[in-house]
């Protein structure tokens, strides 16, 4: 009988032992979906709001550049001022004067004829006299309805469309809403709007909280701050079901594998161990990151005068795309070491080449904590004491996002330059409200984003931004460099604008500083 009990009991305690383990990695991994969904929709969510307070920004600081606008209303002169302004914000279809529920011209169609284009009354005015058309035909009946936004007299128009382009893999619908009259006047493309209505009502007279779980999606809303703008997430649950059943294979297989206490700690320690953001923890850690050198050159002869610094990552024997790693190595808080490891590989591999030609230099990619604090110019006096590299020799890049906290940034900025470190905005054009960063940031260089110069000789609505950009830049007596030249076409276009400097694959693709020797080497024997 003792012996009978004695089998049951071990017979329970081994199942036990085995059947724990699942269940912890079951529920582990339940969690851990949990977590990683509710922080993408996070990120995501945050991203929405970001977008379209950009959009609505650059409507109210449009239309408050058309109140200022003195000339005679739909004068030839006002006209021109007016598309100006189109011009300046990208965000910006069209800019115009209405009175008495008609239009009487704009940027986009001149003057119009009486009764050509009617206004109905708005369907929202806010407290400071506010006027919102939330969805107007478009003037040349196309498909794409058009938002107003105006105010004495004065209009500009937005594509809704502009609110919700936000670049998305996980198939998540969005909406933004004006808070103030509970109007969805935005959806992205595939969106159901009822069903979208629905959600932002229970969102906004149910239980108030952030986040829903319906039967097939989640449903996150987030508020702007500082506009009456909400942004609505709907997230299928089919993407969760599947990050699920990977995870919950793993915790079964190690669950199974070992015992109680070294089961879970082996799989917590694989899941992350074998996670990208772990390698990429590691890589660091041991100082693995690499820096190829892309060539900067003078336009006008065709010089090598600097290079930008690269940080690149070989995983596995294979690169990993830099818009990859580096907004996890952000989101993991890696992004100051990477930066303080790309200085010294720089110093390393091209000290002797710096300290031999004074003029040459190499530009440093910062990031945006980088910006809050001057703790990377700390690094970088350090590092370069002693050395006999010029301080002018290693110059920053920052991109706008960087720029977001703006009164902390622009002491970061001007301190870098006070100690000598030529400053460039990278990127420009690309991030939000451009103009305005040039009106309040003391920089020395403009990079004009690839997605610019790839449009020049083409028919596109952007090829003007360019030639844009380059007049705005010489009139604030910046020097300007054009990224993602691949062609001699671009390159003689940009030359001829009065472009500084080039970048790009027609004058050498990354390389790294072996390459970089040679390619120097043939190109000006006496730089080498």
């Amino acid at each position: 009988m003792q012996r009978s009990w004695f089998l049951l009991v071990t017979i329970l305690l081994a199942m036990l032992a085995t059947l724990f383990p699942v269940g912890i990695g079951v529920f582990m991994a339940q969690l851990e979906a949990n977590r990683r969904e509710s922080e993408q929709l996070s990120i995501f969510a945050d991203a929405a709001v970001g977008r379209a307070e950009a959009v609505m920004t650059q409507a109210l600081n449009a239309l408050l550049d058309l109140e200022s606008l003195r000339d005679e209303p739909c004068s030839p002169s006002q006209l021109v001022e007016m598309r100006r302004i189109t011009y300046t914000y990208r965000h910006i279809q069209d800019a115009g004067i209405y009175r008495g529920g008609k239009r009487l011209c704009s940027a986009l169609l001149g003057p119009i004829q009486a009764d050509q284009l009617a206004l109905p009354p708005p369907d929202w005015r806010t407290r400071d006299n506010l006027d919102f058309w939330f969805d107007q035909p478009n003037p040349f009946a196309a498909p794409r309805r058009t938002l107003l936004i105006g105010r004495n007299g004065n209009y500009v128009a937005v594509d809704p469309q502009n609110f919700v382009d936000v670049v998305d893999r996980e198939s998540r619908r969005l909406a933004v809403v004006n808070t103030d009259a509970g109007r969805i006047f935005a959806v992205s493309q595939g969106a159901s709007l009822p069903r979208l209505q629905r959600a932002y009502a229970d969102h906004a007279y149910g239980s108030g909280g952030e986040t829903l779980r319906d039967d097939d999606a989640s449903i996150v809303l987030r508020r702007s701050r500082t506009m009456p703008l909400a942004v609505l997430v709907l997230a299928p649950r089919a993407a969760l079901l599947a990050n699920w059943k990977a995870l919950l294979a793993g915790g079964l297989l190690v669950g199974l594998a070992a015992g109680v206490p070294l089961g879970i700690l082996v799989w917590r320690r694989a899941t992350r161990r074998f996670s990208l953001e772990g390698e990429l923890r590691g890589a660091v850690r041991r100082h693995e990151m690499a820096v190829h050198y892309q060539p900067i050159v003078s336009l006008a002869d065709n010089r090598c005068v600097g290079v930008e610094a690269l940080v690149r990552w070989r995983r596995q024997g294979r690169l990993v795309r830099p818009n990859l790693f580096i907004p996890m190595a952000e989101n993991a808080g890696l992004i100051q070491q990477i930066t303080d490891q790309v200085l010294d590989i720089v110093l390393t591999e091209l000290g002797t080449l710096l300290r031999r030609h004074p003029s040459f230099y190499v530009s440093i990619n910062v990031g945006v904590e980088d910006l809050k604090s001057r703790r990377f110019l700390g690094v970088l006096a350090s590092r370069l004491r002693g050395t006999g590299i010029a301080p002018g020799q290693i110059r920053i890049e920052a991109t706008e996002r960087g720029f977001l906290e703006p009164d902390v940034a622009r002491d970061t900025i001007q301190a870098f330059r006070d100690a000598g470190h030529p400053v460039y905005i990278d990127d420009f054009g690309t991030g939000y409200s451009s103009l305005s960063y040039l009106q309040s940031f003391k920089v020395d260089a403009l990079k004009i984003d690839k997605s610019f110069v790839d449009t020049i000789g083409q028919e596109a609505a952007s090829s003007t931004v360019a030639p844009h950009i380059i007049a705005m830049a010489q009139s604030l007596g910046l020097q300007i460099v054009a990224e993602g030249i691949e062609d001699s076409t671009q390159a003689d276009f940009l030359r001829e604008q009065g472009v500084d400097y080039g970048q790009g694959w027609l004058f050498g693709r990354p390389v790294p500083a072996v390459e970089l020797a040679q390619l120097l080497a043939r190109a000006t024997p006496q730089a080498a």
